[in-house]
Formats: C-alpha cells, sequence, structure tokens
C-alpha cells in the first residue's frame, strides 16, 4: 500500500482540516464547501465545530449577530443525516 493512497478516514481527516485551516487563511466559501462536503459524505461531528470556529472569528462586534456558520452546521448536519444512510450505503 503506498503512502499516497488515501481511504475514507484520511479523506475524512483531510477535508476536515482544510476546513480548519480555511477558517483562518481562506474565503468563507472554502469552509463552506468543506462543511457541505463533510456532511455529506460522513457523519462528521466536526461541521458544527467549523462553523462556531468561523463565527467566533468573523461574527461583527456590534449589534444582534446571529451565528450563521453554526447555524448552517447544525442544519447540515442533521439534514444530510438521513440521505447519507439511504444513499450511501457501502
Amino acid at each position: 500500500m503506498s503512502i499516497f493512497s488515501l481511504s475514507g478516514t484520511n479523506i475524512r481527516v483531510l477535508v476536515a482540516l482544510i476546513g480548519f485551516f480555511s477558517v483562518f487563511f481562506a474565503p468563507w466559501w472554502v469552509p463552506l464547501i468543506c462543511m457541505i462536503v463533510l456532511s455529506l459524505r460522513y457523519p462528521a461531528w466536526e461541521v458544527p465545530f467549523i462553523g462556531l470556529l468561523m463565527d467566533f472569528l468573523w461574527l461583527p462586534g456590534g449589534g444582534f449577530e446571529i451565528p450563521v456558520f453554526l447555524i448552517a452546521g447544525i442544519v447540515l448536519v442533521w439534514i444530510c443525516a438521513p440521505l447519507r444512510s439511504q444513499f450511501l450505503r457501502p
């Protein structure tokens, strides 16, 4: 087995790391894409944490703020669970 062959777990870790690092160094749509990919393919507990980190770093300071990425992460994991269990069975 080669070091460059990726198993399902390695891909999950790679996408999660891309999501976490993209919160700091990439535009807002890169963590969103990572959140969608993770929630569609895996039962991803990482998705709400990426959303929470995104909201902690990028919410404005004054007035009424809504944690959009955290809510989107929870909704994605909740909505994609039945889809994943029905269509992506191994």
